[in-house]
């Protein structure tokens, strides 16, 4: 099939016109669906999509939030559980439903939440001739171009088509850390001093918040929301500034506070991965409620063993910021 139609189906979504909710920057339409499929693009860019199913990952959510955040519609939030269902009614997106969850699909509706839809579906399928097209870099750039011109205002363009750079360039540096540390590589093929910073920083968060998928290592606590946020940060253990390493192993995933406890020397490890909490945290008037209890747990670590903190590192940091007194 020739590309044509779909160039015009991507540059007539039907979607929300109420120009008292939407501004100038989304040409006074809603965003939702050029920006999953901006995100299923960069997807497809980066390797990540081999079948024509495309499923609701919390990778794919993050994706639409990046994008999401360069738009930051007024007032409003990016929850991709609207564009992914809403989409099958441009007719070349194609819910696929679970055994024995089709009558139950008809009567879903998006407000319902992400883990709804996750239970109802397998993912969404793509006419295989718009399938193949997207197999191939060329009718990508189209496509996107499309997209981006078609639903955003001007000083917006080269913002979003920088975004998919750096979403694409992130997630190859992110594959190249985690295999470096699995020793299935022995060395980058990027220069790290040389990345970016925007690929680099968002690179490691990609491949720390994947090893841990998206669990705190101190607290253990998971949690993603529907529009693609997660409770997790990637943090350097001994600090980028310092080490100039975004080894996996120089790295943890924590929630924000028990981001600011590390980095404050309220808590630390010991060589056997076991939560250390200093004195000050019970000091009056601190009220440290729950944090006291993580004293002698086991860090929450990745399945793969290979990607668990650096004795060294932890050590760092045990000797130069945990607070002893």
């Amino acid at each position: 099939m020739p590309r044509g139609p779909y160039t015009h189906q991507f540059a007539h979504l039907g979607v929300n016109k109420n120009r008292k909710t939407w501004t100038a920057v989304t040409t006074h339409r809603a965003p939702h669906k050029p920006l999953l499929l901006l995100s299923v693009l960069d997807l497809f860019e980066q390797g990540s999509i081999t079948t024509n199913l495309i499923e609701l990952t919390p990778e794919l959510g993050e994706l639409f939030a990046l994008y999401w955040h360069q738009v930051r519609p007024p007032s409003q939030r990016g929850m991709l559980t609207y564009p992914f269902y809403y989409l099958q009614s441009e007719g070349f997106w194609h819910l696929l439903p679970r055994p024995g969850q089709e009558s139950a699909l008809t009567v879903y509706r998006p407000n319902a939440g992400l883990a709804a839809l996750q239970s109802l579906i397998l993912g969404a399928s793509l006419d295989e001739d718009l399938y193949t097209l997207l197999c191939s870099p060329e009718p990508r750039h189209l496509l996107r171009t499309v997209l981006v011109q078609s639903y955003f205002a001007p000083e917006l363009h080269a913002i979003l088509l920088e975004q998919s750079t750096v979403n694409t360039e992130s997630y190859q540096y992110s594959q190249e850390l985690l295999a470096k540390a699995r020793n299935v590589i022995k060395e980058s093929n990027q220069e790290t001093e040389m990345l970016p910073g925007r690929v680099r920083d968002q690179g490691f968060r990609r491949a720390i918040v994947r090893a841990y998928d998206h669990r705190c290592a101190i607290c253990g606590v998971r949690i993603l929301t529907a529009d693609g946020h997660t409770a997790v940060a990637a943090a350097h253990i001994i600090p980028w500034s310092i080490s100039h390493d975004d080894d996996p192993r120089n790295g943890l995933a924590l929630c924000h506070l028990c981001h600011w406890t590390f980095d404050e020397g309220l808590v630390t490890f010991t060589d056997a991965y076991q939560v250390k909490t200093s004195p000050q945290l019970a000091t009056t008037p601190n009220l440290p409620g729950h944090l006291l209890t993580f004293t002698g747990r086991k860090l929450v670590g990745p399945d793969d063993s290979a990607l668990w903190p650096f004795t060294a590192s932890i050590r760092w940091h045990r000797g130069e910021v945990f607070r002893t007194r």
